[in-house]
């Protein structure tokens, strides 16, 4: 199995970096798009067994929203999607895709094949996308953010970015009605303190406006 993952991490990589895309850290690449947003991809394999299974997620990154929860949660940076989907809920057939790669002659047309499902169909998601009032109408709208927990930080968060303060209060106070103070576990812990410092945040900024 390694020789296949190997065969495949050096062809996709040569594929999507000749097509001028970044490799970032563990298998997730990303194309700058302009004004803080980058296309994003992530590939999710499955290698316990042969043949090796690719899922190719495609997404999203917008470094402005992403740096303002690091600041807030005291987190260290993350090359994260911030609204992501599997690439195959994007195609016509609406529905999960692996790529298999059985041997190492696969690797090349596999990576091919890579190039042109990201092309077709996960530039198009990540370019809708890619404007502040787009991509908040996505997140509030649902469905485009694996976790949920994550989405009730990153709706906020954009609306408090374009100025949208009493949006960005009534968010919050969905998340904490979501987390009230009896909830236990880390995702309410983490989500106390973030309403804690964001409302910090917002109301000097408001001060300050």
């Amino acid at each position: 199995m390694r020789d296949l993952i190997a065969a495949f991490s050096g062809a996709a990589r040569r594929r999507m970096t000749d097509a001028g895309w970044r490799k970032r850290a563990g298998d997730i690449y990303s194309l700058e798009l302009g004004d803080g947003f980058h296309a994003w991809l992530g590939l999710n394999r499955a290698s316990k067994h042969v043949p090796l299974k690719i899922n190719p997620v495609v997404g999203l990154h917008y470094d402005p929203v992403e740096r303002l929860l690091v600041e807030l949660l005291g987190k260290p940076m993350r090359f994260s999607a911030t609204i992501a989907r599997p690439v195959g809920y994007l195609t016509p057939s609406h529905s999960f895709l692996q790529l298999r790669v059985a041997a190492k002659i696969d690797a090349e047309p596999v990576a091919e094949e890579l190039v042109a499902l990201v092309n077709d169909y996960g530039l198009p998601f990540a370019r809708r996308h890619a404007d502040p009032d787009s991509l908040t109408a996505a997140i509030a709208a649902g469905g485009k953010v694996p976790n949920p927990d994550r989405a009730r930080l990153l709706l906020p968060a954009l609306q408090f970015l374009q100025g949208r303060k009493a949006e960005a209060r009534a968010s919050v106070a969905a998340g904490l009605d979501h987390f009230p103070d009896s909830c236990a576990g880390p995702a309410a812990a983490q989500y106390h303190r973030f309403a804690a410092v964001f409302t910090a945040r917002a109301e000097r900024t408001s001060e300050l406006s």
